[in-house]
């Protein structure tokens, strides 16, 4: 009796064949429901928006007092 091992049987998955996953320009997964934003071609999730606009734009935040 010759028993096969189910990971190898499972094992048809190619992960070359798998859609890239998009990442953002800080290197994030943006997953289909995330916010972003583009800035001259460049994808920023809006979580990373006010880092992204600090250090790539040099932004200053400040709080009205």
């Amino acid at each position: 009796m010759n028993i096969e091992n189910p990971m190898v049987l499972n094992n048809w998955h190619d992960k070359t064949s798998e859609p890239e996953m998009k990442k953002d320009f800080f290197g994030d997964t943006i997953m289909p429901t995330d916010d972003y934003v583009i800035d001259s071609g460049e994808v920023i999730l809006r979580d990373n928006l006010e880092r992204y606009l600090k250090e790539q734009l040099g932004f200053e935040f400040q709080t009205a007092q």
